[in-house]
């Protein structure tokens, strides 16, 4: 992106990642020359350097709403979306996003549709979100005020209108996290007011039931065909559990214990069922990334390899591919997993394809993201790509090295690399079983 003489540049533009945490461009001022680079890539900083950097892409889409909406009065339709901080828990920032557009906004929170669209639609949609914060205490927030509002969004089925009514100008920000999808800029929330709702009557009888663990709750929505961002965007308010122990969870966490639960609850149902026949591969390629599925005939175990090239968001330095991994045995795992909430988004997306298929398996998940991977998404983009990948028909192989070898053709690092990485796997290829001495 070039910037044009005499052009005004956002000041306040914040970008959130590993190893970056608070970066400030007060860079972005009025230039007296084009520019070929923004100024995030300038040395020593070198973010990316791409000419469709996702933080112009986010600027562009800020700077609409600048100039085209008083943005310390908003009313559009929310889609219905809400959000929970979790910086200075138990006392979080939580409120409501809204974007300045009136009609069905549903997709602008509805992951599960946005697998056809381009990196750089989606952060468009979500950069249009206007986020009206408030502080309040996860385990009793005030009920009656706008909490009670938060409550009514996420229980919502339709987009409500809404009316939001900011102390200040919001502050343009960009979060960059692999947990939680970004939006847009925020502000202190002065008042709410909703327009009609139609209540999701699934939720709401969850929400009644104040005797009814939060667990139980969650699993009965997913089989219920609740959306499992719907599910996770309700659990986040604190809506479910036994009376006495609701609490708001803040939205990254809320994620992950989402897909952690629901996965776990399937899993249990495969522990009991027939390996499944022969060696299968599956293989879905979006964004840049390239994600590969492979199903061993065997007792249930998992393993999620991810690996970030040079010049994508997570390896900005390093001049080889970067990998992360992580797994688990029969037993049910107790600590959190090193690789973060896409480990568990991919586990539900493996245990519901083994579930449907009423077989156990090992799974191994392998996953390359290029440098054309232009911003992290949130998990929803890996969950969504693995259910992708699993839907499609298998490669079949009788024999667990044929697989590999067609999965190494596929995939750019080779096979020693992975190995490195890798527990399960290096275990299927080097240890014996008893199975072979009988």
């Amino acid at each position: 992106m070039s910037y044009e003489r005499g052009q005004s540049l956002i000041s306040k533009y914040v970008v959130e990642g590993r190893g970056n945490r608070f970066l400030r461009a007060r860079d972005f001022e009025r230039r007296s020359a084009p520019r070929k680079i923004c100024p995030f890539c300038e040395p020593p900083r070198k973010i990316c350097g791409r000419p469709n950097c996702p933080l112009t892409i986010q600027y562009r889409a800020l700077a609409t709403l600048t100039r085209n909406v008083d943005l310390k009065e908003v009313v559009g339709n929310s889609p219905p979306s809400v959000f929970v901080g979790r910086y200075g828990y138990p006392n979080v920032f939580a409120g409501p996003m809204v974007p300045p557009v009136c009609g069905d906004t549903s997709s602008y929170d509805l992951p599960e549709t946005w697998l056809g669209k381009s990196q750089e639609e989606i952060l468009r949609l979500r950069s249009s979100l206007v986020y009206g914060r408030f502080r309040t205490d996860v385990t009793r927030p005030q009920e009656g005020g706008s909490y009670d509002k938060l409550v009514e969004l996420a229980l919502s089925r339709n987009s409500p209108e809404a009316e939001m009514s900011l102390e200040s100008r919001p502050r343009r920000a960009v979060k960059a996290s692999e947990e939680v999808v970004l939006f847009g800029p925020a502000a202190p929330l002065r008042k709410l007011s909703l327009g009609t709702l139609r209540t999701d009557f699934r939720l709401e009888k969850r929400y009644e039931d104040t005797d009814l663990k939060a667990s139980e709750a969650l699993v009965e929505l997913y089989w219920d065909k609740v959306p499992v961002s719907g599910i996770q965007r309700a659990f986040s308010i604190g809506l479910f559990g036994v009376k006495k122990n609701r609490r708001m969870v803040p939205t990254r966490w809320s994620i992950t214990a989402v897909d952690s639960t629901l996965s776990l609850s399937l899993i249990n149902e495969l522990k009991v069922c027939p390996w499944i026949n022969g060696h299968q591969v599956y293989e879905n390629r979006t964004y840049d990334n390239t994600y590969i599925v492979l199903l061993i005939p065997s007792n249930w175990s998992f393993e999620w390899l991810e690996a970030w090239f040079p010049n994508s968001f997570w390896n900005r330095w390093r001049s080889e591919p970067v990998i992360y991994a992580d797994h688990e045995h029969y037993d049910r795992r107790t600590t959190y997993a090193a690789t973060g909430g896409c480990y568990y988004s991919t586990r539900l997306a493996v245990a519901e394809k083994l579930r449907d298929m009423r077989r156990q398996a090992t799974a191994i998940v392998f996953r390359e993201a290029h440098e054309g991977y232009l911003f992290p998404l949130g998990v929803w983009n890996v969950r969504e790509n693995v259910r992708a990948a699993v839907r499609k028909d298998p490669l079949l192989f009788d024999a667990l090295s044929s697989a590999l070898t067609y999965c190494m053709s596929r995939l750019t690092i080779p096979l020693q690399k992975w190995l490195q990485a890798s527990s399960l796997l290096h275990g299927l290829l080097y240890q014996r079983r008893i199975a072979e001495y009988l």
